[in-house]
Order: structure tokens, then sequence, then C-alpha cells
């Protein structure tokens, strides 16, 4: 049976407070294969949805400040 990855993704890192590398990401996730992750990130990069960024290392990836909702003072991811 097959998850919803990229639904997983936005979740995992919305709730996050710093930007993660893909491996995080995987392992929170429960995706078996590094370049898997790393592909829906990608494809939520370029979708708007996320940011990332590509170091010397590897990718890490955050969701940008529009993308969150502030009530009160507070921010709504």
């Amino acid at each position: 049976m097959r998850t919803d990855y990229k639904k997983a993704i936005l979740q995992f890192l919305k709730e996050s407070t710093q930007p993660m590398d893909v491996e995080k990401i995987r392992v929170a996730c429960k995706i078996g294969n590094w370049q898997t992750a790393l592909k829906h990130c990608l494809e939520l990069q370029i979708e708007g949805k996320i940011q990332g960024i590509k170091s010397s290392k590897s990718w890490t990836f955050w969701i940008p400040p529009s993308n969150n909702k502030t009530t009160r003072g507070k921010t709504v991811l």
C-alpha cells in the first residue's frame, strides 16, 4: 500500500522548527528510499509549497514564511 508521501512531508515540515535534511524527512515520514524522499521534496519545491537548498553535503528543506498564517500573534502552519 502506497502512502501519500507529499502530505507526510508537508506535515512534518510544518511541525518542525528548523530546516530538515532529506534523511531526517525520510525517517520521519517512513519513506524507504532516500532518492524517493528527495524526489517528493523537489516536486514540492517546484510546486512552491516548500523551499530547499543544495549544500555541499545534501539538500535541506523548509516551509517558506509566506505559507505560514498568523493568528493573534501566533504562527500557525
